[in-house]
């Protein structure tokens, strides 16, 4: 899978959505003036001997502009809701909750491991994850805008029935649903089939309350509202057409990457497996229609429909093993074991070698060498500082000491420049510092990550506090280090966001020149101190976006973090095409001296995440 071509892919299919859209509102209209004219003429009993008049333009205006009307304005209060929602807002209005990152549970501190473990091994942020705790069947999605704004839920079946490599599978399915772009695709289908919907919901309005006139129009009410009524269930009709136009095929992609990532296919499997043995395989809640395009499994029996979202179970499981027969299908219940279940972490932090075209195409396609990196990295952590990252009102303390390394006199120090902080959190930081020495520097960036879901649970009191008192740490001595900068920039942009720039429709070479200058420009004095060097990996990222002109490399100086923040905004709003090209130049930029050094690493990790392109990790000797 190419994770820069689906990403583009993505906007095409919004298009796509558009036009079928446009087609189903059409259509409905023409359905619904049709219905009128017919059932206007025959229940007027003076109008029966003459000849129908099937083409009355006023009415027809009057109907195209009002069915119009109803079905935009409602696709677009929902298409809004969700924006500012997310992908939590789908999550909540199925009665999901939030798995805290404190939680006791055995069952759901598994999920949180699995999925810890499966954004850490694809560089990606941690999503937020949530559970629809009266859902007994086995299901899951992923909802967000973006890559930043993502949310995993499951069912309460899918926490209690499988075990950890089948649930391993269901989450690698849908991280690839993340990295592949549906989850735009899929919020903005529920926002235009909303509108679709909301005619049936008219109809069935107006049957209940013209139901109880006796008044002599009450027939022409009733009639009115069963018109509605019928074509507004028509309008499902075409919205599970365009459902299956865009999600069908997508999910073998997604069951293919998920096995890609955990080099398992035996858990994604045995996850189908179970979900086919059940009989009531449904998601009970009233609004799962308009998400059902979304889940890991559609709820429908086993069998072709044209009108599915998704391929049958017994295709998806055939590609996974061949041998397989639906007759074989039966539910057992799997026994969890979950004490002595390891957490996760990263061992080492050599430098390594790095090949700029394998470390793009790694983006969106981690393999189980990155999860079982992630998961070694967890487990070398303390099980203290572990706790405490994930604990919304002790994760600051675990921020501020991964900042405070750098102090001369932490001690001294910490209780001047945090003054709007508790003397508990304080004296907690200090105690973390030993345990984040110099043997875990390559934990550092994964531990930000692991801690943005938790600051997130917390008030935004506190969040603002955390991301002032980052900003005096990183400035107490007068200088950015290439960690500190990461550290702000994924903090910036997980939990403040930023403005999307001002920027023309399409940029000239000229602008995005300046910016690529400015970013490897950057990059080229991360890895080399002396001018020659530094030049030399400049021209190697140059060389790799092939742009106009020789450019040459700005000095240190002539860069400041405010002005490399911006350019790495505009450059955001490109193409993921070029955005590949853009990593593929900053590996050249730092990997000119043959090697990659973990404070490269995590610049690079972090650019990753301001141009929405999330790097897994550069594994000791794999991508030489």
């Amino acid at each position: 899978m190419d994770f820069f071509s689906a990403q583009d892919e993505a906007r095409k299919n919004t298009k796509w959505l558009v036009l079928l859209f446009s087609l189903a509102v059409v259509s409905i209209i023409l359905l619904l003036y049709l219905a009128l004219i017919f059932f206007g003429s025959y229940s007027n009993t003076a109008s029966m001997a003459q000849p129908v008049r099937w083409w009355q333009p006023e009415l027809f205006l009057i109907i195209a502009g009002l069915t119009s009307a109803v079905i935009l304005l409602g696709s677009l209060f929902k298409t809004l809701s969700l924006a500012r929602g997310g992908g939590a807002a789908v999550a909540v209005s199925l009665d999901g909750r939030l798995v805290s990152r404190a939680t006791g549970d055995p069952l759901e501190q598994r999920l949180l491991n699995v999925v810890d473990e499966m954004a850490i091994a694809s560089g990606m942020p941690v999503p937020m994850v949530y559970l629809l705790d009266e859902e007994n069947s086995i299901n899951a999605f992923a909802a967000g805008a973006d890559v930043h704004h993502a949310v995993i839920a499951v069912t309460r079946g899918c926490l209690e029935q499988l075990g950890r490599d089948e649930l391993q599978g269901v989450v690698a399915h849908e991280f690839s649903h993340i990295f592949n772009g549906d989850m735009r695709i899929n919020l903005r289908l529920i926002g235009i089939l909303h509108g679709i919907l909301l005619l049936a919901l008219a109809g069935r309005m107006i049957l209940r309350g013209g139901g109880h006139r006796r008044s002599r129009n009450a027939g022409g009410i009733v009639v009115v509202g069963l018109v509605l009524l019928v074509v507004g269930y028509a309008g499902l009709f075409f919205g599970r057409v365009i459902k299956a136009a865009i999600s069908r095929q997508r999910e073998f992609l997604a069951d293919a990457a998920a096995v890609q990532f955990t080099r398992n296919p035996s858990g994604l499997a045995g996850a189908l497996k179970k979900i086919g043995g059940y009989t009531d395989r449904r998601i009970a809640h009233p609004k799962a229609e308009e998400a059902s395009h979304m889940f890991f499994d559609t709820g429908v029996a086993m069998h072709f429909n044209l009108l599915a979202t998704h391929p049958p179970l017994e295709q998806r499981i055939k590609r996974l093993e061949p041998m397989f027969s639906a007759a074989s299908l039966t539910v057992s219940v799997t026994e969890q074991t979950i004490g002595g279940e390891a957490v996760m972490g990263l061992a080492g932090g050599e430098a390594v070698r790095g090949s700029p075209d394998r470390v793009r195409w790694s983006v969106g396609n981690s393999d189980e060498r990155h999860l079982d990196y992630a998961h070694e990295l967890l487990a070398a952590l303390p099980p203290k500082i572990v706790m405490d990252v994930h604990d919304p009102q002790r994760v600051r303390a675990v921020v501020y000491a991964l900042l405070a390394g750098s102090l001369a006199d932490p001690a001294a120090q910490l209780p001047t420049l945090l003054q709007e902080e508790s003397k508990a959190t304080i004296d907690m930081t200090i105690s973390h510092l030993s345990a984040l020495s110099v043997k875990n520097r390559a934990a550092r960036l994964p531990l930000i990550e692991l801690a943005i879901p938790a600051i997130s649970e917390a008030d935004g009191d506190h969040t603002s506090m955390l991301m002032h008192n980052c900003r005096v740490l990183v400035e107490a001595d007068k200088r950015v280090t290439m960690f500190e900068f990461a550290v702000l920039s994924l903090l910036e942009h997980a939990l403040v966001g930023e403005k999307r720039p001002n920027v023309p429709r399409r940029m000239s070479l000229g602008e995005i020149g300046k910016d690529c200058q400015v970013l490897f420009s950057l990059l080229a004095h991360a890895g080399h101190r002396e001018a020659d060097p530094a030049r030399s990996a400049f021209r190697r990222a140059w060389e790799r976006v092939r742009l106009e002109g020789p450019v040459e490399l700005l000095e240190c100086g002539q860069i400041p973090m405010e002005g490399f923040t911006k350019s790495l905004a505009r450059l955001n709003t490109l193409k993921f095409a070029f955005k590949a090209k853009l990593i593929e130049a900053a590996v050249a930029a730092i990997g000119d001296d043959g090697k990659v050094t973990l404070n490269e690493a995590e610049l690079l990790r972090a650019i990753g995440a301001r141009l929405d392109c999330p790097i897994p990790p550069i594994l000791p000797g794999s991508l030489a």
